[in-house]
This record gives C-alpha cells, structure tokens and sequence, in this order.
C-alpha cells in the first residue's frame, strides 16, 4: 500500500503535451521466443509473479522496473510510455488515468481468475469507469487502528480515544497525508464524502491533526516499519491510522499487538494492475493480469509485504501467521472500512483540490 503525491491535472497535461522526458527504458527486446511484458510498480509487487514459472510457461517474460511514487506513472505514460505494458497505481488514481487516456480497458474474460476475487474488491467503483474494468484488484488493506494489548486490555472503541489524557505522548500515527486527513474529515466534519471537502472543512480536519501532534502524538513515523518499531520499543501504545500489516512486523520484532476498527470507520486501499494504452503486448500483458491474481503469486505475494490479498483460494491456504485480515466477513469489513475516491485535482464548486490537501497537510507538520 503506497499513499504518495498526485500531481495536478494542470501538471498531468503539461507532461502530456510533451513537457517531459522519457524517464529511461527497460533495455533492449529479447528474442522473439517470449513475448516482453513491461511492468511499473511499487518494488516487492513483482514477487508473485516471480515465484513460479507459469508466465515462462505461457512464453511471458517480465521485466519489472520500480517506481518511487505515483506521479511517476503519469510521467512515464504520458511521455510516450512505449516500454511499459502494465502499471500498479493505488485505486484512486485508476480514474484519472483513463479519462487521460493513459490505460486501456480489461478483457475480463482473459482475467478468468477475476471469478477468485471478491466482489467488494473485483468491482470497486474507482477501478470500473463508464462500465468498463481499467484494472485488477490484487492487495489490499485499511487505516486501522493499531494498539498494544498489554497496556489498553480492551480494544478501543473510538478514534477519539487517542485523545484519552492517558495516552498523551503515546500515540502515534503514520505519515500518511491522504490517510490521516481523510479519516480526520471523517471524525470532526459534516462532509458527505471525506474526500469532497469545503476549505471550513479542510481547515476543521486540520485543527483536530494540529491538536492530536501538539497534545498527543509521540511520532509521526516515516514508514509503516517504523511505527513498528515504536510499538516494539514500548514507546506508543496506540496509533492514529496504522494498519493491519503492523501487527505482522510488531510480530516480527517480538511484539504483539492488536489492530480494530473503531465505530466511526476508516478508509480503505487497493492496490491494482493496469494495462497501458500504448501496450503493444495487450495478449500477453493479460496473461500477466491473470497471473497477478494466481493462487501461488498470491499467497508469494502475502508472505512478501504481509498485505491483504484477493484470491480466495489463496485466502484458504494462508499461513495462520498471516491469515489475520478479516477474510471471514469481508461485507462487515465493508461496512466499516470505505474506499473513497482522491479529492479532485482541479475544481469550481468550492471542493478543496489535492494540491489544497497537500498544503494544509505541510501546514499541520510544521505546527
């Protein structure tokens, strides 16, 4: 899961009128025996792929190159993009994306393990525009509050309780900025959507962030690893978004700990597959698709980045070490965390672009 900077859409078509260069390539084509399929994407997102031999069966090979962040995905396709067949952006950004013309719609019947994937995940609003898939959901997770039972005995019910005079310099919270202003908007505003917010609203989500930091909060850590760390050194006791996967890196440092979802919700994430527009390798590129979402990639997948996954076949042979998302009831899971579309990249109505976000957020920090 990867929450990073957006550029906006004004800067997102400068790129595509030419702005910018091409930022490298994948080297040169092998021999025609397989057919290369091009993939950019966060770096571990490959393991699955990795951990059989059924694209080299299929005569696929992969090349993978890592991204840093979003925006580069837009820069990369946007300049020509003709060495990439297949990208892996948050959900949010799937929209976006097609209305640019940057990807191109999925054949779901060349996807057939789609039918593994569950329906709160396969036909998540953000990844199926005007009716047609432009990507295949493959992990996933959410905000969740994260704690230590040895020192709060019952799982908190509410995000409020991070401001329990108990927990003062004992909180901590991810540096997240999409994250923690969404949930904050989701606490202390009336929007509808907490991702559709007035400035008043904005300005509100940032008052409360600015209250938990200077009255609370004892790190904004840089890294989901590294909020670990800190629940590992006894040094917070509770966090303001954390994640399910902290509890499998608390673990790995000797710690346990425990992750709820308080009453008022949080939001969720899903990480996706693409198929570029310029793809010549359409053919291929779905085997790869198909293969994202494979039972054996997933469970590979799981054990690499201890993130959520999608195949439900995978789900029933998950180590019991990682088997502790609520696959179990994932309606319920539904019901309490949401996947919410990116605040706009330009607007006239008064909604607060991503660019306002990005601001407030650097605001909050410097408090």
């Amino acid at each position: 899961m990867r929450h990073v900077a957006f550029m906006s859409r004004r800067q997102m078509l400068a790129v595509m009128a030419g702005g910018a260069a091409a930022l490298g390539s994948f080297g040169p084509a092998r021999a025609a025996e397989k057919t290369k399929v091009t993939m950019f994407g966060w770096d571990g997102y490959q393991t699955g792929l990795m951990a059989t031999s059924n694209l080299a069966a299929q005569d696929v090979e992969l090349a993978f190159s890592a991204m840093n962040n979003n925006d580069e995905i837009i820069t990369r396709l946007a300049s020509g993009g003709n060495d990439i067949d297949l990208i892996t952006p948050y959900m949010g950004y799937v929209p976006l994306l097609a209305a640019a013309g940057l990807i191109q719609p999925i054949d779901d019947a060349l996807v057939p393990n789609l039918q593994k994937v569950p329906e709160l995940f396969r036909n998540d609003r953000n990844i199926m525009v005007d009716g047609k898939r432009y990507a295949v959901p493959f992990t996933w997770g959410s905000g969740a509050m994260v704690y230590d039972p040895a020192v709060i005995k019952t799982a908190p019910e509410s995000w409020f309780d991070v401001l329990k005079p108990e927990y003062a310099g004992k909180v901590g919270m991810s540096d997240d900025p999409l994250g923690n202003l969404l949930l904050a908007a989701k606490l202390v505003t009336d929007a509808e959507v907490p991702t559709r917010l007035t400035r008043a609203q904005l300005d509100k989500a940032i008052a409360f962030l600015i209250k938990l930091k200077k009255e609370h909060l004892r790190q904004i850590a840089v890294s989901f690893g590294e909020l670990a760390d800190a629940l590992a050194r006894n040094e917070i006791s509770i966090t303001f978004n954390g994640g399910e996967f902290v509890k499998k890196y608390a673990a790995d440092k000797g710690k346990v700990v425990e992750f709820t979802y308080p009453k008022e919700g949080t939001f969720a994430w899903l990480d996706v597959c693409s198929l570029a527009a310029s793809s010549k390798n359409t053919a291929a590129a779905h085997k790869v698709l198909n293969e994202m979402i494979e039972t054996q990639s997933q469970l590979a997948l799981a054990k690499e980045t201890a993130q959520g996954i999608c195949n439900v076949d995978a789900i029933a042979a998950l180590d019991p070490a990682l088997k502790f998302y609520p696959y179990d009831n994932l309606a319920d899971f539904g019901s309490k965390a949401q996947f919410y579309q990116m605040p706009p990249l330009e607007t006239d109505d008064g909604i607060m672009t991503w660019t306002d976000w990005q601001e407030a957020y650097e605001g909050f920090k410097a408090a």
